[in-house]
């Protein structure tokens, strides 16, 4: 049967208003002595992945390879990733985090579920389970969604 559009309507404002809500946290939340929040995505990626080419990132963050090679570099700089030559492609390196980028990306996820746990205070175990198991079926469908659209093309919209 799927979603009617009156709940499609109301959950897409629900999204929306969770994303302001989310831009307006990360400048709270954000460690003024660490990297700045875009350099904790491009770790957490990093992370994520164990090691990738650099190709790999910029695909995943959805940003060119001049926007990348900047982040990579102050990270690197930073002394929070390394790079390495590939050892199948002399052209390629790959990318991960170093020993002090992993301690911080760990001390990161502490410092933010303490965050978090402080904003939920009102909430059970249970339901902040349930909202995690949510958010990650909405996630995967909306990447499902993406992975399977060819450039250019757009969701279609659906008619009344």
């Amino acid at each position: 049967m799927g979603v009617d559009n009156e709940t499609a309507a109301e959950l897409t404002n629900s999204i929306f208003a969770l994303q302001r809500q989310l831009r307006s946290a990360t400048q709270l939340l954000a460690d003024p002595a660490g990297p700045g929040f875009a350099l904790q995505g491009v770790m957490r990626i990093i992370g994520e992945a164990g090691e990738l080419r650099a190709t790999e990132l910029a695909a995943r963050l959805g940003i060119g390879p001049a926007g990348l090679s900047r982040h990579i570099a102050e990270l690197e700089t930073a002394g929070y990733v390394v790079r390495r030559p590939h050892p199948e492609d002399g052209r390629a390196f790959l990318i991960s985090l170093s020993e002090q980028g992993i301690e911080h990306m760990r001390a990161e996820v502490a410092r933010r579920s303490a965050s978090l746990q402080q904003v939920l205070a009102d909430w059970t175990d249970a339901e902040a389970r349930f909202a995690g198991e949510v958010l990650q079926r909405l996630t995967a469908s909306l990447e499902s969604a993406l992975q399977e659209m060819k450039p250019g093309q757009q969701l279609a919209a659906a008619t009344a």
